[in-house]
């Protein structure tokens, strides 16, 4: 029994050698390798992507976390260009590690281990695509929601406004039905009708009611610009943020599987000596 288990190890043994030199051969002249784009090897690199991944965002964000000053502004804009520029470089390390993983597993030569560092590429987009969609689909949804409250309260919220600006103007005769009734010609964009409608109920000259809802509709204008300001900056920083580093990642996955794959260039080079009978 023993005679029949070493004899089928030979075999076993002496197949897969054969199997490892026709794939270098393939390599050497060119060709395709039947095992060049075996996805073990890509999720390997992918897993150990993931793995790293994880371990350097957790040491980055520990050191932020540890040197903010809640007290200070300063301290939270600081920390936050920080650790973003930081995960970025821990995002790329992490690729090309992958890539480099993905291309020496198992053994290929270096142009197959450079389109295994691309597939990987692709994988890690595809997982980052998904990511994103998620958290922005969450993102809308609580924003759409708060912008709904929001809305629903704009009327009511508008009446108290005038009237807390007209009072501070030392106008105190106007009533909440007049009151509300300016704000719904303010939040209609009706700014002459609601002058006019001040000017009348208050006996007060037309520019003087201009210049007291130019007080009342200010601050809801200066809010809606700075929303729309910062959701554009938002959303134009993190487009080109995320086209560059998805760029430097591919160049970083073409590299370490290159290296990968590159590095089993001395083991081709061992001579077959066969296995003993």
């Amino acid at each position: 029994m023993s005679t029949v288990r070493s004899i089928e190890r030979r075999l076993y043994v002496r197949r897969m050698s054969d199997r490892e030199l026709a794939s270098q051969a393939a390599a050497v002249r060119g060709e395709m390798a039947p095992r060049a784009m075996e996805w073990n090897g890509i999720w390997t690199g992918f897993m150990v992507f993931v793995g790293v991944s994880v371990l350097l965002l957790s040491f980055v964000f520990g050191v932020g976390f540890s040197s903010l000053n809640p007290l200070e502004s300063s301290s939270w804009t600081g920390v936050g260009a920080g650790t973003m520029a930081w995960s970025a470089v821990a995002l790329l390390i992490a690729t090309f590690l992958g890539a480099w993983v993905a291309g020496g597993t198992p053994a290929t030569s270096r142009r197959h281990g450079m389109m295994r560092g691309v597939a990987l590429w692709g994988l890690i987009m595809l997982t980052t695509l998904l990511l994103v969609g998620w958290v922005t689909g969450t993102a809308v949804a609580a924003t759409s929601g708060v912008a709904g409250a929001a809305l629903g309260n704009a009327p009511n919220l508008s009446a108290a406004r005038v009237t807390s600006v007209l009072q501070n103007n030392g106008i105190n005769n106007i009533t909440q039905g007049q009151a509300a009734t300016i704000s719904t010609q303010l939040m209609s964009g009706d700014r002459t009708g609601a002058a006019n409608t001040l000017a009348t109920n208050a006996n007060i000259p037309t520019a003087r009611a201009e210049s007291i809802l130019n007080q009342v509709s200010a601050p809801v204008a200066g809010a809606a610009t700075s929303a729309g300001q910062a959701v554009k900056q938002g959303g134009t920083s993190v487009s080109w943020g995320l086209f560059w580093i998805s760029l430097i990642g591919l160049g970083c996955a073409v590299l370490g599987g290159a290296a990968g794959g590159g590095g089993m260039e001395l083991r081709r080079a061992i001579p077959h000596t066969g296995q003993p009978a």
